[in-house]
């Protein structure tokens, strides 16, 4: 027998209550490819912990358990990331989310909040986001990279795309790395996150699909080379947690500026996305550096051919850096919606590293 609500056989209720089976509740999203995993229900925060900073460190340092079941094999992979809404005003936002990945916590993940935005609009999560004839809602995300703004378009009463107003981006340094022998001129550029930036037409390194595996190669070598010393903020001082490597390649195109984006992160998988965060570093680079105009576009391509924009919402002096607020414009799909069970029995139940 199917349960009405649900959809299932009423058996997996049965099922579940059967023996010790911990269960999550989750939505499956895409955005440009690349998964987001956003939970609606299982994971309770100790009383107390009621703010994105404190929710994100009692998961990495007490409870870390939930990360590895959500986005972890055999249930994730690679390049499975998850989102946990948290209930929170702070920084007068509407909401929170600590952001999980397979390695790490991250500060900000683009194609993530693009994700969660999505996933808060078409499901109503926010209460009186629209009036009946809006065609644009505004919200704000507290994220651990600090608060992103949102606007929601929609035509006909469906929605079209989201954009983020994302945190100030900018050049963190310039210099070289050696790697294999050869000398290569690399760039450390935040959006929200940091990464290890090189020019691939520089090095004669192709951004096609059917050079994944030597992408990977390389920028495993080069996170190595880059970060053996540990990399520290040059003006600041302070130790900063850098793991992904971006390539890009300009591209011509008579309409405006283009770059194709491939972004590899631990343990060496490439973002099918063009990466928000790192296409809001790319942009605050060539503003920079005067390649392209404050208020002109960029669209950055993926490997898989998805599109991401980004415009500048305004420029700003960050440490004595220039720093540009990035506008970045995207889409997400949900793709399904997703009942976790964890068996106590299964020695395997909190999953294991992505190979």
């Amino acid at each position: 027998m199917i349960d009405s609500v649900s959809g299932w056989p009423a058996s997996v209720g049965e099922w579940l209550k059967k023996a010790d089976r911990q269960t999550i509740l989750a939505v499956d999203s895409h955005t440009g490819g690349n998964p987001t995993r956003i939970v609606m229900s299982g994971i309770e925060l100790p009383s107390g912990t009621r703010t994105v900073d404190t929710a994100r460190a009692w998961l990495r340092d007490q409870a870390d358990h939930w990360r590895r079941r959500l986005v972890h094999e055999p249930r994730g992979g690679g390049l499975t990331c998850a989102v946990l809404p948290i209930a929170t005003k702070e920084d007068g936002c509407d909401i929170g989310a600590v952001i999980l990945e397979p390695g790490s916590y991250p500060p900000m993940c683009g194609h993530c909040m693009i994700g969660f935005a999505c996933v808060i609009v078409e499901l109503d999560l926010l209460p009186n986001l629209w009036t009946k004839n809006d065609s644009e809602a505004n919200f704000r995300i507290r994220t651990p990279a600090g608060p992103v703004g949102v606007t929601a378009h929609r035509e006909n009463g469906h929605l079209t795309t989201i954009t983020l107003t994302n945190v100030a981006s900018y050049v963190v340094e310039r210099g070289e790395t050696t790697v294999a022998g050869k000398t290569i001129p690399v760039e450390l550029l935040y959006g929200g996150d940091y990464y290890i930036t090189v020019d691939a037409d520089a090095i004669g390194l192709s951004l096609d699909r059917d050079n994944a595996t030597e992408i990977v190669h390389f920028a495993r070598q080069l996170r190595t080379a880059y970060t053996k010393d540990g990399v520290r903020d040059p003006v600041t001082g302070g130790l900063l947690d850098v793991y992904q490597v971006m390539f890009f390649r300009r591209l011509s195109d008579q309409d405006g500026k283009r770059a194709k984006i491939v972004v590899v992160a631990p343990p060496g998988v490439i973002d099918r996305s063009p990466c928000g965060t790192g296409s809001s570093a790319l942009f605050a680079k060539f503003v920079t550096d005067g390649e392209i105009a404050p208020d002109a576009i960029l669209t950055t391509q993926s490997i898989i051919g998805s599109t991401f924009t980004v415009a500048a919402r305004d420029l700003s002096d960050h440490g004595g850096r220039r720093a540009v607020t990035p506008l970045l414009t995207g889409r997400a799909y949900i793709n399904g919606f997703l009942t976790i069970a964890a068996d106590s029995n299964d020695r395997l139940a909190d999953g294991f590293a992505p190979l």
